[in-house]
């Protein structure tokens, strides 16, 4: 078998359309590893000569004798007949077409194929030399995630910020909604901080991540998680961007609902007040937190010995509604007295002030509003917007994770992010931010949720942002375990997904088969993907990806393409020049 890997492996067979076409694989090529592989023939269209560039999804065989009942028991006896067996096998390959470009005296520029290719038509493996003239137009917005589907040759992409060109080139001039999928192991995770590289490469596009596990802080802040090896910190602080890291006692928070939430999480009225029940402590936090509301003291003021004793005061006032029995209702008199007595400075300080000193401004807090004004820059500004992470996750969180917590603070973040965006869109300013949130599904989930909890709250906020915010140009990224986990309502607003292995079952591929508007031949490319973690050693591993939108040159037919992820940083750093 030849080695020349850009030697012609078919010709265009029948039947054919613009933008599927059926190939007659040549005898020289029978051998060659074609399924994925990016091919591309030439024509000629309204007189100029045109390239069109497209991705093999499938090869099938065929022998007609062999599928004869009677040769078919000759085989079974002899294994083969000579004169038919191999040497009457015709193999057809299916070819989507992904993109045309019709050569003009300043290069190659992207046309329409609006006919097909006469019969004969040879079609060849393309090479990385004319791909690179191909897109030589758009060579400063390609991005390298990693190579074609079991090829060597790198996929182009581009990862554009949501602004005019004025915001600096490479602009798509409005946001979109990106989501990534995949099993644990699939390469998700570390797609997604391939794709982060890419967006940081855009000064002016402000990148909030918000991160329930912890692994995007930890990596923004040199600690690796996993095997990838990609620098994650240096890159982003290489590219220009500063990176600003947030755990929930770094915010000053700003909302009574908080407060009520942490005086139970953080058990100051179970183990200061003595207070038990599952009913009672949440009671007695709501007491306190409307008491004190109605004082007049503010929440930059809790952390007076004042705020405390009216708290008191409250919860002894209220102690009959707090308990139903007498007794204990007496109980809890006697303990808020003791505490005002002789226990006050000790509650004061190891109970009371913890708590409310992350309502209080300084000690290096910031307000969202301030996190917020630095993603979204006034339009003169010329300095590099930040790369913020707030780590939302039970690890970095000692002591203050709740999950009500997590949903309060993300639901006020994200509001003031919706609220500051829009006021900059009623100025005919695009906001140009990108918000990354992993674990989507626990914050969005598919299905049924309380009436008027935390978590439908969430939902309600990030079902909204999907369908309103692309005109203020804020885009979201999902990434997500499960498609079925997702609300579909967000998965409906993604603009561009990518699927890693392990979505081929059940509803979840049902799902898939959606997105691909069921497209045969891609989905049975997606399920012979192998699992990344069935490869004997980790520098065999492969991470396959489909991808389907807007996220390549070469995806301008709206099919889905196909590719494998970088395992090599050094190469990936290399591939798109950044150090």
């Amino acid at each position: 078998m030849s080695n020349n890997r850009n030697q012609d492996v078919a010709v265009v067979g029948s039947p054919s359309t613009n933008t599927e076409l059926t190939l007659d694989l040549l005898q020289e090529a029978t051998e060659e590893r074609l399924v994925g592989a990016l091919s591309a023939f030439q024509a000629t269209q309204n007189g100029q000569e045109i390239v069109s560039v497209g991705q093999i999804v499938g090869i099938e065989l065929k022998n007609r004798w062999h599928e004869d009942s009677v040769f078919r028991n000759l085989v079974k006896r002899t294994g083969e007949i000579p004169p038919i067996t191999n040497r009457q096998d015709t193999r057809t390959a299916d070819l989507v077409v992904g993109a045309t470009f019709k050569k003009t005296p300043n290069g190659f520029q992207p046309e329409v194929l609006g006919m097909v290719p006469a019969t004969g038509t040879r079609v060849s493996r393309i090479d990385q030399k004319l791909l690179d003239q191909l897109l030589q137009a758009y060579s400063s917005e390609i991005f390298y995630l990693g190579q074609a589907y079991a090829n060597e040759i790198l996929y182009p992409m581009w990862f554009k910020h949501f602004g005019s060109n004025d915001q600096g080139p490479g602009g798509a001039g409005e946001a979109y909604h990106i989501g990534v999928f995949g099993k644990t192991g699939s390469g998700k995770s570390g797609l997604a901080k391939m794709m982060l590289c890419a967006y940081a490469r855009h000064p002016h596009l402000g990148i909030l991540l918000i991160d329930p596990q912890g692994e995007f802080s930890d990596e923004l802040n040199g600690v690796r998680r996993g095997h990838q090896g990609l620098p994650l910190d240096t890159v982003v602080t290489n590219l220009g961007r500063p990176i600003q890291r947030y755990r929930i006692v770094d915010l000053q928070l700003d909302t009574w609902d908080l407060l009520e939430e942490l005086l139970v999480v953080r058990r100051f009225v179970q183990d200061q007040l003595d207070v038990r029940g599952a009913e009672n402590v949440p009671l007695a936090a709501e007491y306190i937190r409307e008491g004190l509301q109605r004082s007049g003291i503010t929440l930059s003021q809790l952390s007076s010995e004042n705020a405390l004793r009216t708290a008191l005061n409250i919860v002894s006032q209220r102690a009959n509604r707090i308990y139903t029995s007498q007794a204990r209702a007496d109980q809890l008199r006697d303990r808020t007295n003791t505490i005002l007595t002789s226990e006050f400075d000790v509650t004061f300080q190891n109970g009371w002030l913890p708590i409310a000193d992350l309502f209080r401004s300084g000690q290096g807090r910031r307000t969202l509003f301030g996190i917020v004004r630095d993603l979204i820059q006034s339009g003169s500004s010329n300095q590099p917007r930040p790369v913020v992470v707030i780590d939302i996750s039970e690890e970095g969180n000692p002591g203050l994770w709740a999950e009500e917590i997590e949903r309060r603070v993300m639901t006020r973040l994200l509001n003031v992010l919706i609220i500051q965006s829009a006021q900059r869109s009623r100025r005919q300013e695009s906001a140009n931010v990108l918000v990354m949130i992993d674990e989507a599904a626990r914050h969005a989930p598919a299905g049924r949720i309380n009436g008027g909890s935390e978590a439908e709250v969430l939902r309600t906020v990030l079902r909204n942002a999907v369908r309103e915010t692309r005109k203020y140009g804020l885009g979201w990224l999902f990434i997500s375990q499960t498609l079925g986990g997702l609300d579909n309502e967000i998965l409906q607003q993604l603009r561009i997904l990518a699927f890693g292995f392990g979505l081929a079952m059940g509803t979840e591929f049902d799902r898939l088969r959606e997105f691909v508007s069921g497209d045969k031949r891609s989905l049975e490319l997606y399920r012979s993907f192998r699992d990344p973690q069935s490869f004997p050693a980790r520098e065999l591993q492969e991470f396959p990806f489909m991808a389907v939108g807007p996220v390549s040159p070469l995806a301008f037919s709206g099919k889905p393409i196909f590719f494998s992820m970088f395992t090599d940083m050094n190469r990936f750093l290399q591939a798109n020049h950044i150090s």
